[in-house]
């Protein structure tokens, strides 16, 4: 037993030797090297897509072939350099901020890393999703600013500055938004009810940048409402909430929004048959409400984000006078409906840096402009992310003006 175990310690030193050059060789092209480069590609087609083009080719026929490669410069200077493997017929050209005609050297690779004759292929790019999304903004005044709205067909990752002076005349950057969704629409406040000049301009991850987008808005007046005047109104009909827990509705107005908290306004029924489902709460005060953000649960890392119980869509209704006791609509005003939209559009239990971020700053919901003044506030939750009628959700923190 002794030689046995004298002999593995002996030889462990050349068998680690062994398997490490044997790595190493993993890395090396494999295979013979004919020496033969592989042919040229042949180019079948191009289709514009935002700062870039996707190319269709066909492929030499060598054996050995591993990929097609193109080498390309981008506007700002840098070097890029796109590959599709053997077993696709695409290139994905991206990062150009304008739409001049680029050229692309085009070669064929094997797996010796011996390169074929290559070829110069001119292309004009589709227009950028910076340039398109400055091209098509609009902006308007809020409560406590301006909101920008603007497309972004393809959902490329965008990164919104908004700048205006400060009580010197010096321009400062007011916010950068980080952005992929498809509509885009943000909103920025802060600010009095005086006039003031915003410049917006719209980056992409390859440094191109768009014009700015200028525009002179008078933010109207708002203020966060009292949250300690607000508190829960139940009527005949309304979901229950599990206040023996301590997650009744009145969670939702203490000004919690901290991770890991359990602090939690958590639907009684797990599993209701049918939507909708519905909940009512007096703010205390009558108000021309401006906006509101809702914020889901906040818990362990966002594991509980865009799921259990998490609101999908709803529609929030409201009234200035006290509501019937029945449990009545009548009397109440639809003011606006609501959708809770994942930023990555991924399943659930499945959530992109972008949702986690999205979710964690809360989502925010503009009432229309011309809302009616009210003072209760009834929640007509339609969906949930996951389907269940379970509801469950941390904050509701409301804004504009108190008339009492």
């Amino acid at each position: 037993m002794k030689k046995i175990v004298y002999y593995i310690l002996v030889m462990c030193p050349f068998l680690l030797l062994s398997s490490c050059g044997g790595d190493i060789e993993m890395h090396k092209p494999y295979g013979e090297n004919d020496g033969k480069a592989p042919g040229i590609v042949k180019i079948d087609s191009y289709e514009k897509i935002p700062g870039g083009v996707k190319i269709k080719f066909i492929a030499p026929t060598d054996e050995d072939l591993l990929y097609i490669k193109a080498k390309y410069t981008l506007d700002t200077g840098n070097k890029m350099e796109a590959r599709a493997s053997l077993y696709s017929d695409e290139l994905l050209i991206e990062g150009f901020g304008n739409t001049n005609t680029k050229s692309l050297v085009i070669t064929a690779v094997d797996r010796m890393e011996n390169e074929g004759q290559s070829i110069t292929l001119d292309v004009i790019p589709g227009t950028a999703a910076c340039v398109t999304a400055i091209e098509e903004m609009e902006s308007s005044a809020t409560f406590g600013g301006l909101v920008i709205n603007t497309v972004n067909p393809n959902n490329n990752m965008l990164y919104i500055d908004i700048s205006t002076q400060d009580p010197d005349g010096k321009w400062y950057l007011a916010k950068t938004e980080y952005t992929s969704v498809n509509k885009v629409k943000y909103a920025l406040r802060g600010f009095d009810a005086v006039e003031r000049e915003f410049r917006v301009q719209v980056r992409d991850k390859w440094e191109n940048k768009s014009e700015v987008y200028s525009t002179i808005i008078t933010p109207l007046y708002e203020e966060k409402l009292d949250l300690t005047k607000f508190k829960a109104f139940p009527l005949p009909g309304d979901m229950s909430f599990i206040d023996s827990w301590g997650w009744g509705l009145a969670n939702a107005f203490n000004g919690n929004n901290r991770w890991d908290e359990m602090n939690l306004a958590h639907g009684n029924d797990f599993n209701p048959e049918e939507f909708p489902v519905r909940f009512t709460f007096d703010m205390g005060q009558l108000a021309r409400i401006s906006r509101y953000t809702y914020w889901q649960r906040l818990m362990q890392s966002g594991a509980y984000l865009y799921d259990n119980g998490s609101m999908k869509e709803w529609e929030v209704w409201g009234r200035a006078d006290l509501p019937d006791q029945s449990g009545s609509w009548d009397g109440w005003i639809k003011l606006m409906d609501c959708e809770s939209i994942k930023p990555s559009g991924w399943l659930v239990g499945s959530n992109s840096e972008e949702d986690i971020a999205h979710a964690r700053r809360g989502e925010e919901f503009d009432f229309p402009m011309d809302a009616p003044e009210v003072r209760y506030i009834r929640f007509n939750v339609k969906s949930t992310h996951t389907g269940s009628g379970l509801v469950v959700f941390q904050q509701l923190w409301f804004y504009g003006t108190p008339l009492n």
